[in-house]
């Protein structure tokens, strides 16, 4: 497991933030992954999909990971595609779990508005949501969605999930990711100072992620001094 860390300035924010960002756990077991989460001390917490597996029929996991989750830190989830085919968590069951659910919806946290998208081609809703002044973040799950319907949108951070990192990554080229095809252009990292894709935290397919290990997302939002060039740092551990 690796865990990729971002840095973001921003002049809407005068308090730092730490996010972490999970997405794609499809029902795996998540103990070292909350671990490794706890560690890290986040502010928020943001799950970007796809806790169930609908394929494998499973989602006996993805409450407790959530519950888990929320004692750490506040804890925002949005559904991924699995979740829409798959329907078996209801808005209480996720409520319950101490997570908020953000499904084409949002909501204020301190100096943030934070939304979620469930995976559709009906974007209205983020109308309002863009029309708000403070630091927006949305979750959406699927990244093939930014360049067509959020790349010029008033959004200040996506963040996504769904591509698991191409599944082969040889020479860190990704090979295929769904939505995308093959060489997919958004599978990891910090694209255009605006979107965030994670490789997510299972591997669900048939054929194995190569070169491409699973991922947690922290995300370093700070305050931008009034002289300071926009920019974004990176690095691994």
């Amino acid at each position: 497991m690796e865990i990729s860390y971002y840095t973001q300035e921003s002049k809407k924010i005068t308090v730092p933030k730490k996010i972490i960002m999970l997405s794609d756990l499809h029902n795996v077991e998540y103990e070292h992954i909350v671990d490794a989460v706890l560690d890290e001390k986040p502010d928020i917490i943001t799950v970007v999909g796809d806790v169930v597996d609908r394929h494998r029929k499973t989602y006996s996991r993805a409450l407790g990971f959530l519950e888990s989750l929320s004692i750490i830190a506040p804890t925002f989830f949005s559904f991924g595609n699995h979740e829409v085919k798959f329907d078996v968590l209801s808005e209480d069951d996720i409520e319950n779990t101490g997570a908020v659910l953000l499904d084409n919806s949002y909501v204020k946290y301190g100096e943030m508005v934070i939304g979620g998208h469930t995976p559709s081609k009906d974007f209205s809703w983020v109308d309002d949501f863009e029309r708000r002044e403070e630091f927006k973040l949305l979750l959406c799950h699927q990244p093939e969605h930014y360049k067509k319907y959020l790349r010029y949108r008033n959004i200040d951070l996506t963040l996504s999930g769904h591509a698991h990192g191409g599944q082969w990554r040889p020479f860190g080229i990704p090979i295929f990711a769904p939505g995308q095809g093959l060489f997919p252009p958004y599978t990891s990292g910090f694209y255009e100072g605006k979107l965030v894709v994670g490789r997510g935290l299972s591997d669900v397919r048939a054929i194995p992620r190569l070169f491409n290990p699973i991922e947690i997302v922290v995300i370093e939002v700070e305050p931008k001094k009034d002289d300071a060039r926009d920019f974004t740092r990176h690095y691994n551990r």
